[in-house]
């Protein structure tokens, strides 16, 4: 049986993304006008949907759940990781640009401010750092401090 887990999370676009995508519908209006309103209406609505459920199916998961950081598809044991830093503000935005190492796992998403970066101590692991886009930095850090000091 597997535990619940202790942090979960998923990088969903903001409230106001889907509204400003409705701006989708009437440019595909005027490109299908001259043929027909009825297709127009069609395509807007089907192009419409698609991206907003295209923008929510492919949001990833951040998740601390039975020993294992998990971030999109990818996961590490916690036991592999030192320890996370929870990042926001002035110090997220460096570690985002100037801090920015390409050998890094990254899972960032546009529409979060903070990260947590954790550094990986397997030294059999070629990456040396994750560094994930997070709302809540310091619970998701807590919960995998909390994870690895339970094993």
């Amino acid at each position: 049986m597997e535990s619940a887990p202790s942090y979960r999370e998923r990088l969903v676009p903001p409230w106001w993304l889907p509204v400003v995508l409705l701006l989708i519908v009437p440019a595909t209006l005027l490109v299908f006008l001259p043929v027909s309103i009825g297709v127009g209406i069609a395509v807007a609505i089907v192009l419409y949907g698609g991206i907003v459920a295209a923008l929510l199916i492919g949001a990833p998961v951040l998740e601390v759940r039975a020993g294992e950081l998990r971030a999109g598809r990818a996961h590490i044991d916690v036991d592999d990781l030192g320890e996370p830093v929870a990042l926001d503000g002035d110090a997220a935005r460096a570690a985002l640009r100037a801090g920015w190492d390409p050998a890094d796992h990254h899972v960032i998403s546009p529409w979060t401010r903070a990260v947590v970066r954790v550094a990986v101590t397997d030294e059999q692991d070629p990456t040396p750092a994750w560094v994930v886009s997070t709302r809540r930095p310091r619970e998701l850090a807590a919960a995998i401090t909390a994870a690895q000091r339970s094993r």
